[in-house]
C-alpha cells in the first residue's frame, strides 16, 4: 500500500489527537493507583493499546467508554510476561515498573523494537539490584526477577529519558528512600512531564539541577481524573503544513504544555511563519521562509517535520542534535538522507548538525521505512513539491497518529492511496 501526496493548499480548522506520551504515562499510573482512575480525551493508537494491555497483564481493569477509560487496578496480580509492541516508551518506562514486583517477567516486542538496545535499561536496573537476564544479549527480550535492593544507583541518561521516567514511577512504591544520580541527561523535557503528572497522582519528586533525584518511598498514588492534552508531536507535521501552503488553525492545543515538542514554535518563528494564539487555539500562515538554525537535541521527534520545513525554506538550515536519532524507529538520520535524497535534497551530515539545503522539491518515490514520523514528513513535505510524492508503508503512522492522512486530506491535501509495489524503492 502506498499514497501519493500532490502539491496542494492548507486551509480549515483541526484537532490534533491527544498524546501518546502522556496516555502511556497515565496509564502506568493508573496501574499504580489504589481506586479507580479516570483517563479523559484518552489517545488511540498503536504504542497507547500497547500500555494498556501491559498494564491488563498487571492485573488492571480496563472499561472504556470512548470518552473515557476507566482503569482500576489490582496489586495482587504480577505480569509473568509483557509485549511492548513497537514502543519505546512502554519497554524503558514498565521495565522498572514490573520490577516492583520479586516475581520473574520477561519483556519481549515486536517489528523496529527488537532492533533497539536495552544496555541501559539492564545495568540501571542490576545497578538497583534487580536481577536480570538477557537472551537477546543486547536486545530484547530481558528477564527481570524483581524487588528493588539497592537505595542508590548512577543512571546514564545519554540515550534518553524514558528509562528514567519508569524510576521516577516505580521507586516512590519501595519502602525505602532512593537517591538516583544522573548523568548526560537528554530530553530533559519530558522528565518535566513525568514531574508534572505525578504530582497529578499524587507523588512528589525532587531534584537538583537534574543532576540528583530524591525519591521518597512509601508513598501512594490516588485515583484520580485525569485529562490528556494534545500532542505536540503529531502537531509539528500539521503546523508545518500551514506554515508551508496556506492557513490553518489547531484546536485544543496547552500553549503552556511541558511536551518538548511544543519547541516547534520556535523554529517556526525563527523561519519567518506567522503565528496566532486565541485561548487554546493556534492559527499558523505561511509567509516567506527563511533557513534557520535550531538545536533538537532535547526534542528529537522534531527532526522529521523540521526537515520538511527546511527544504522549502531559503537557504541552508542546520539541526543539531543528530546523535540522538540513531536508536529510533529508523536510524533517522540515514532515513532522512536516504528518503529526501530521492526527491532532490541533497541532505549533509556535518559532526552532531544536519544541514539541510533550502528549495523546491522535484517530488518522486519514497519508503516510510516503517518509521511513522518519517512518513508524515515526507507527506507534509510533498504538498509544496513539483511533482507527486509518493510514500510507500505509510501506515506505520498508526503507531502514533492513525487517522493522519484522514486529517491531511480534510485540510486540503491531495491525499491518494493506491496499491503498488516498485523495485527501486
Amino acid at each position: 500500500m502506498r499514497v501519493r501526496i500532490q502539491n496542494s493548499n492548507i486551509k480549515g480548522s483541526i484537532t490534533p489527537p491527544s498524546s501518546k506520551s502522556m496516555m502511556q504515562r497515565a496509564l502506568a499510573a493508573a496501574a499504580l493507583a489504589k481506586g479507580e482512575t479516570g483517563i479523559l480525551n484518552p489517545c488511540r493508537c498503536d504504542d497507547a493499546t500497547a500500555a494498556s494491555n501491559i498494564i491488563q497483564k498487571m492485573g488492571a481493569n480496563l472499561t472504556d467508554l470512548g470518552h473515557k477509560i476507566l482503569v482500576k487496578s489490582n496489586k495482587e496480580n504480577a505480569a509473568k510476561s509483557v509485549m511492548v509492541g513497537e514502543s519505546g516508551l512502554s519497554l524503558r518506562m514498565f521495565s522498572p515498573i514490573l520490577a516492583l514486583n520479586p516475581e520473574p517477567v520477561c519483556i519481549n516486542g515486536r517489528g523496529s523494537i527488537l532492533k533497539r538496545p536495552v544496555h541501559n535499561i539492564l545495568e540501571g536496573l542490576e545497578a538497583l539490584g534487580i536481577e536480570c537476564k538477557n537472551p537477546g544479549k543486547g536486545l530484547l527480550p530481558i528477564e527481570l526477577e524483581g524487588g528493588y535492593k539497592n537505595n542508590t544507583a548512577v543512571i546514564n541518561g545519554a540515550l534518553g529519558s524514558q528509562f528514567l521516567t519508569g524510576l521516577l514511577m516505580a521507586l516512590p512504591c519501595r519502602k525505602e528512600d532512593t537517591i538516583l544520580k544522573v548523568t548526560n541527561l537528554k530530553s530533559i523535557p519530558y522528565i518535566n512531564m513525568t514531574i508534572d503528572l505525578l504530582k497529578d497522582f499524587g507523588i512528589e519528586i525532587s531534584h537538583e539541577n537534574y543532576k540528583r533525584f530524591t525519591i521518597k518511598g512509601n508513598q501512594q498514588y490516588k485515583a484520580i481524573e485525569y485529562t490528556v492534552e494534545a500532542d505536540w508531536s503529531s502537531a509539528a507535521p500539521l503546523l508545518v503544513a500551514g506554515a508551508l501552503k496556506g492557513k490553518l488553525t489547531l484546536e485544543n492545543l496547552n500553549p503552556y504544555s511541558y511536551q518538548a515538542d511544543i519547541a516547534i514554535l520556535d523554529a517556526l518563528k525563527k523561519c519567518g511563519a506567522s503565528l496566532h494564539w486565541n485561548g487554546n487555539s493556534l492559527t499558523v500562515e505561511k509567509k516567506g521562509l527563511n533557513a534557520f538554525e535550531f538545536d533538537a537535541t532535547h526534542c528529537p521527534d522534531l527532526f522529521p517535520p523540521l526537515v520538511a520545513l527546511a527544504v522549502h525554506c531559503n537557504g541552508d538550515t542546520r539541526i543539531k542534535g543528530v546523535h540522538r536519532l540513531e536508536h529510533k524507529e529508523s536510524n533517522r538520520s540515514i532515513v532522512l538522507q536516504k528518503e529526501f535524497g530521492k526527491l532532490a535534497v541533497p541532505i549533509r551530515i556535518e559532526g552532531d548538525e544536519m544541514v539541510i539545503p533550502g528549495g523546491r522539491l522535484i517530488g518522486g518515490i519514497t519508503n516510510s521505512n516503517n518509521d511513522h514520523r518519517i512518513a508524515m514528513a515526507l507527506a507534509v513535505a510533498g504538498l509544496n513539491s513539483k511533482y507527486p510524492v509518493e510514500i510507500g508503508d505509510h501506515d506505520c503512522v498508526a503507531k502514533s497518529y492513525p487517522d493522519f492522512f484522514t486529517d491531511l486530506r480534510k485540510i486540503g491535501g491531495g491525499v491518494a492511496e493506491f496499491y503498488f509495489k516498485s523495485q527501486f524503492v
